[in-house]
């Protein structure tokens, strides 16, 4: 009995995760800084860090954006903007306004705010009326990723990614629906995570495909995505089971190499090379042809409740900043 239970312990001690562990590693120490506010949330382009305010009988949660702007209770989701719930706060301007219904998603463009909201309704929000001058009806679905793209205003147009993983285009100056982009078939877990213009091309994602988008037809490259970046005209795919992809614009793979179960957080470009940091604390060095280097000796912070950004050279960790060169 004593050597059957030993062998239960170790077939279950084998069938634990599976971690990534490189064949070699060099060791890199970043210089790093201790701030007074630790990283709370991010976006795609922004970060929000938090500091607690002690009160009479407890404390709070105040935000603050990288440059110092005292947020209050908002979380900044774009260039100037920032939500808690249905409240929309434009920070330049110090002013708050009230939407019909909770925030998933905004961008600003002068008098207008192009809107996605947790329902999967979106519109647009006129801040000189305070009112939404158009609403649409969403897809419904049953649940999203967290990671989610920002609407895109491009020529006068308005690019709305939905929850449902579609793509809907309006008219900005008529604020007529045109279309929607279908790239999606399912309603879960495939909302829209990536929106860019590259080389005056439209590019979509969805953890399950990158899209690219002309009036005629659509491309894309399936794989299980979890992060997109873009350098030098190509696009760069960081798959969920380790893989690191490089593609042209007309998504035809150029070179892919792959890191046997390694979780990379959202990479980020610095001086021409793309760095991310894997889920077991190692950070890593791409270079535009994907060569990969990894290196050892920085002590982030990589549990679940941790929170970790790359953010042009910088690296922010809960209270720490890394700089990468």
């Amino acid at each position: 009995m004593r050597y059957v239970l030993i062998a239960l312990v170790l077939f279950l001690t084998g069938c634990g995760k599976k971690v990534y562990e490189p064949e070699h590693t060099f060791r890199k120490s970043l210089s790093e800084n201790t701030q007074d506010k630790r990283l709370a949330e991010y976006t795609e382009k922004t970060l929000t860090f938090s500091k607690k305010k002690f009160k009479l009988f407890g404390s709070e949660k105040i935000y603050f954006d990288k440059e110092g702007h005292n947020l209050g209770k908002f979380i900044k989701i774009n260039d100037d903007l920032a939500v808690n719930g249905n409240k929309l706060y434009i920070i330049s301007q110090k002013t708050e306004y009230t939407l019909p219904f909770l925030i998933f998603g905004a961008t600003k463009k002068d008098g207008l705010v192009a809107v996605v909201f947790e329902n999967g309704k979106y519109g647009i929000y006129d801040l000189d009326n305070k009112k939404m001058k158009y609403v649409f009806d969403g897809d419904e679905v049953l649940s999203v990723k967290y990671l989610h793209a920002q609407p895109l205003f491009y020529k006068d147009l308005i690019l709305f990614p939905l929850l449902s993983g579609n793509v809907a285009v309006v008219d900005l100056n008529s604020g007529k629906f045109i279309r929607n982009l279908n790239i999606s078939q399912n309603q879960f877990n495939d909302n829209v995570i990536f929106l860019k213009i590259v080389n005056n091309q439209l590019f979509m994602a969805t953890p399950s495909k990158l899209v690219l988008f002309n009036p005629s037809y659509l491309i894309d490259y399936r794989a299980d995505i979890k992060h997109v970046v873009t350098y030098n005209n190509c696009i760069y795919i960081f798959t969920v089971d380790g893989n690191i992809i490089k593609l042209n614009t007309n998504l035809k793979e150029i070179k892919k190499v792959k890191l046997p179960y390694a979780s990379f957080y959202a990479p980020s470009v610095c001086k021409g090379n793309i760095w991310t940091v894997e889920k077991e604390g190692y950070l890593i060095k791409i270079t535009p042809d994907l060569k990969v280097t990894v290196y050892t000796g920085n002590g982030f912070d990589t549990d679940w409740d941790d929170e970790l950004k790359l953010k042009g050279c910088k690296i922010y960790n809960n209270d720490k900043v890394y700089m990468i060169e």
